[in-house]
């Protein structure tokens, strides 16, 4: 092979892998990492105890999966909920989904949560001030006024009730000191027993709760043997009283 031969295959071969070059692709960049604290996720949470409201879950490490923990204090004004693996899980729930929460705001919550009726009238309102419950207020579907509770600081509470015309209930027996199990005894809550659940309402007020056929009534004051008891039960069959139970 003469030197003109052997410098046209040179050439040629430069000129395939110059070619090729041309049509490989780039390579893609490299996608920026996420600066700490950046996350996104569901929040919904309003008021002074707001700030720092949970999103991003699912950057966090869940107990069990091998991840690390971050040094130092989360990003965003929140604390871990519970460093131990074997703490029970707090859930949050949103439009019927119930969601595990791995952080919650540092600043105790203060602000309104609200509920309603199917009808979209105000069911109950209750409102916070540095994470206590102050006050609950509840409505009846016709949006008058059902049910007034005021939480007091030294731990008493006031508690109001109202019929379907906004009339406040005098139910005074709520009031009254009552005992359980004591024979003879005149303020003896047994008393209701065979009576109708119509006595029951018009002496104690609307009950706190009612399902099956059990009427409950909370913040009472009876007292059983060296206990004072708060809650009170009355179990309605055939429209007559048919137990009286109470708890602590």
């Amino acid at each position: 092979m003469n030197m003109k031969c052997f410098m046209l295959m040179i050439a040629a071969t430069l000129l395939l892998a110059l070619g090729c070059s041309k049509d490989k692709p780039l390579p893609a960049p490299a996608p920026p990492k996420p600066s700490p604290g950046d996350s996104s996720g569901p929040g919904g949470m309003s008021g002074e105890g707001g700030e720092g409201a949970v999103g991003g879950m699912g950057a966090i490490p869940q107990p069990g999966s091998g991840g690390t923990l971050p040094a130092g204090e989360p990003a965003g004004g929140t604390q871990r909920v519970s460093e131990d693996p074997q703490a029970p899980p707090v859930f949050a729930e949103m439009n019927g989904v119930f969601y595990e929460v791995y952080e919650i705001a540092k600043k105790p919550f203060t602000g309104k949560v609200v509920e309603y009726h199917a009808t979209n009238v105000e069911k109950s309102e209750k409102v916070y001030k540095d994470g206590r419950l102050e006050q609950l207020t509840e409505w009846h579907e016709n949006a008058q006024k059902s049910r007034e509770v005021i939480y007091a600081a030294d731990g008493t509470i006031k508690t109001a009730h109202f019929d379907e015309k906004g009339e406040e209930i005098n139910a005074k027996a709520r009031a009254m000191q009552w005992t359980l199990g004591v024979t003879g005894s005149k303020m003896s809550i047994e008393q209701y027993r065979g009576l109708t659940g119509g006595v029951v309402r018009l002496g104690f007020g609307p009950p706190d709760e009612e399902s099956g056929g059990v009427l409950v009534y909370r913040n009472m004051k009876v007292r059983s043997g060296d206990q004072q008891m708060t809650t009170v039960r009355f179990t309605v069959s055939g429209g007559r009283v048919v137990s009286v139970g109470v708890e602590p």
